[in-house]
């Protein structure tokens, strides 16, 4: 049987969408990113995203 692992979705504001999805979903809260994976995603060249002031440094945790 297949399992879901991550589900990856492409966002002009991921903060709101962020935000709905832990509202939508049980159990799971909008977390800052640990500095290991805001360092990951700067050496990726997603550094200017992170600069948002509306704040795209989270990501969705349960």
């Amino acid at each position: 049987m297949a399992r879901l692992h991550d589900v990856v979705v492409d966002s002009r504001h991921p903060p709101s969408l962020a935000r709905f999805w832990a509202a939508t979903l049980d159990g799971y809260a909008v977390a800052p990113y640990d500095d290991a994976e805001l360092a990951r995603l700067r050496a990726n060249g997603i550094g200017d995203l992170l600069a948002d002031p509306e704040g795209n440094e989270f990501c969705v945790r349960s």
